[in-house]
């Protein structure tokens, strides 16, 4: 496999890949706890995979603005990291530790495990680590704006309009419950299947300037 084929590859097959585990990922019924502790081993399953594949998705970015000028992918390229870190933090305490903690409520009493049950919800609604907190929501932020920043930079290279339009809703991948992940990150896919089919194969600095 040659190295721009092998990279193609990687940019539509992890995208791909998350999407396929996020299908997994539970939802469960009640509360966080008991989502959680009901679904143990495929929450924790989809969220050890994505404690890798979350960052991937960073560098999937990157990778698509690779040697594009500009202010916009400038400041994709510092939004990036940012996002690959900050979410990444966020994922491993909501998804890995909530799961972790959730596991030792299994066989303790009933006052011992309501005691687990508010430790795990307690994650939750942290204002910090929980969901909607600081890590989360600078995480999106970082997200949204190295979206923002690809699309402008990949529109004046010269990147068709549909592939534009998929990379923007691949930015709902932050969204990633079931069916508004997994969807999130088939657009994510098709849109680098689009603009690495028009890159031109000198030193890539620009797109062909073709419609999509």
């Amino acid at each position: 496999m040659t190295r721009p084929t092998a990279l193609k590859a990687f940019l539509v097959g992890a995208p791909l890949a998350f999407a396929a585990l996020l299908t997994r990922h539970p939802t469960g019924s009640g509360d966080f706890y008991a989502a959680v502790s009901e679904n143990l081993t495929p929450w924790l399953t989809v969220h050890y995979g994505g404690a890798v594949l979350f960052p991937l998705m960073a560098l999937v970015i990157w990778l698509l603005i690779r040697d594009l000028p500009g202010r916009a992918a400038t400041v994709a390229r510092i939004a990036l990291p940012v996002y690959a870190v900050v979410y990444g933090v966020f994922e491993a305490v909501m998804g890995i530790a909530s799961g972790i903690v959730a596991g030792t409520g299994d066989g303790l009493s009933r006052a011992e495990e309501q005691g687990v049950a508010e430790a795990v919800n307690g994650i939750l609604s942290s204002p910090i680590v929980g969901d909607g907190g600081v890590f989360s929501s600078v995480g999106s932020i970082a997200w949204w704006i190295a979206i923002s920043g690809a699309i402008m930079a990949l529109r004046h290279a010269g990147a068709g309009r549909a592939s534009l339009i998929l990379l923007g809703l691949g930015g709902l991948m932050v969204f990633h419950a079931l069916l508004i992940g997994p969807a999130a990150l088939v657009c994510l896919a098709a849109a680098a299947y689009l603009i690495e089919r028009r890159r031109q194969p000198a030193p890539a600095t620009t797109l062909r300037a073709q419609p999509a």
